[in-house]
């Protein structure tokens, strides 16, 4: 049995919903997830301070001149429908993650972003990080009853 072309059926792109319409974040080129893929294994999770990623991954673009970013692709869409900066910003941190990472982490990033409100996340990264106490431990039971 021969494989199909893979392009005939696969779509590599990244859909998200926002406000009832679907963006479409289009796949970078194996060259940008590498390096997207190194940049996140060093640095770990994209903070919010790291706009910049977020919004190239959504297709703004440098200015060669002024070195600006400028808007455009999905971003300049999202804009213009007037979604808001947070949710803007949530969109290419999972498109980062995504593309950079893993489409499991991509997706948990983008269903648990209301987490953070719910749970106090530091108290909870700190439990995890924490060494667990050691219980002392308790005499061994002779498994005779009646000290037979």
């Amino acid at each position: 049995m021969a494989y199909k072309d893979l392009a005939e059926f696969f779509d590599p792109d990244l859909h998200l919903p926002i406000r009832g319409k679907r963006y479409t974040v289009p796949a970078p080129g194996a060259e940008d997830c590498l390096a997207l893929r190194d940049r996140l294994v060093l640095e770990g999770i994209p903070p919010n301070e790291q706009v910049e990623d977020a919004l190239i991954i959504l297709g703004a673009e440098r200015d060669e001149e002024s070195g600006e970013l400028e808007l455009a692709g999905v971003v300049a869409e999202m804009v213009a429908d007037n979604i808001t900066w947070p949710m803007i910003l949530h969109a290419g941190r999972t498109a980062q993650l995504h593309f950079g990472f893993s489409a499991d982490m991509a997706e948990a990033h983008w269903h648990l972003a209301q987490l953070g409100k719910l749970v106090d996340l530091e108290w909870i990264a700190e439990k995890f990080a924490a060494k667990p106490e050691k219980k002392p431990k308790q005499k061994a039971k002779s498994g005779k009853r009646g000290g037979r």
